[in-house]
């Protein structure tokens, strides 16, 4: 189960070819649009330029939602809060949490990738496992800024409106229940997947960059499914959650290009279909 990957949001890489399809959707209905566009939340510095086809919704654009407020998220205190929210403050430590098989392989792992186990002991199980693949995007260079924040950092230079789909709590909320999951499971399940990494990220990227939806599903939608309530809360409620916010924006005047990771597109739960199936017309753009 590709775990790891879905913790980060991540999905992405560079093209062959000319013309090809971008994950950046057109979205109308009544004489009004919106963009949508699938994201990942950490790139490469070789993914950049990103497809033409974001920089065209932006310009169209002058306001921009993300997941939630990217502002308020990395201020000192918000992530101040979020630290507190994801450590044991009972005096518990993963080693008292996980199996004494797993926490094993959880110092093996540590220690092969010289990080201090006491770094890592008083996290929680979810909040850990991200912490573990931040590192591990870091020593494959693909811990960069983002497509998130780099239209963030643009909306910013240019004055142009920013808000969130859900708010910090409730953004809060989805890692939380990430750490309510069996312990065992999301440590050892990223600890498997570690060595995949570097070529999962060759599919994701490829398939986030043209745009495939369905290569996206195929890749990483099965997998969630094998754990109901992770796909459930990282997922479908959340899109499910979004959906009128997107559908108040046809009653505004100023377009808006609306910033999401890439899986929160793509499946029978994913906003794509939601959208159809309210009568919306998805026109992708191309490079």
């Amino acid at each position: 189960m590709r775990l790891l990957i879905r913790l980060l949001g991540i999905s992405l890489l560079l093209l062959c070819g000319s013309v090809m399809a971008a994950s950046v959707w057109k979205v109308s209905k009544d004489g009004h649009h919106f963009y949508l566009a699938g994201t990942v939340h950490l790139l490469s510095k070789t993914d950049y330029p990103l497809p033409a086809a974001y920089d065209t919704a932006f310009n169209a654009s002058s306001q921009l939602l993300f997941e939630t407020d990217l502002n308020a998220l990395t201020s000192p205190a918000s992530l101040t809060k979020m630290m507190q929210q994801n450590t044991y403050s009972d005096g518990k430590t993963l080693e008292q949490v996980l199996s004494p098989k797993v926490y094993q392989q959880l110092q093996a792992y540590a220690t092969a990738r010289e990080i201090p186990i006491s770094a890592i002991n008083r996290f929680k199980p979810g909040f850990a496992a991200m912490m573990l693949a931040n590192v591990e995007m870091q020593r494959l260079g693909a811990a960069e800024t983002g497509v998130d924040m780099h239209y963030m950092q643009l909306a910013q230079q240019q004055n142009k409106q920013v808000a969130g789909l859900e708010t910090l709590d409730e953004h809060f909320a989805v890692l939380d229940g990430i750490n309510q999951l069996d312990p065992d499971l999301t440590i050892s399940s990223t600890l498997d997947d570690m060595h995949k990494v570097k070529d999962q990220l060759v599919e994701m990227k490829q398939a986030w960059r043209s745009g495939d939806a369905s290569k996206l599903e195929q890749l990483f939608i099965a997998d969630l499914k094998e754990v109901p309530q992770m796909y459930e809360n990282l997922l479908v409620k959340r899109n499910q959650a979004w959906l009128p916010a997107l559908q108040a924006l046809r009653r505004d005047q100023n377009t808006a290009m609306v910033l999401v990771g890439a899986l929160h597109l793509a499946g029978e739960h994913g906003l794509l279909q939601l959208l159809q199936q309210q009568g919306y017309t998805l026109t992708q753009l191309t490079e």
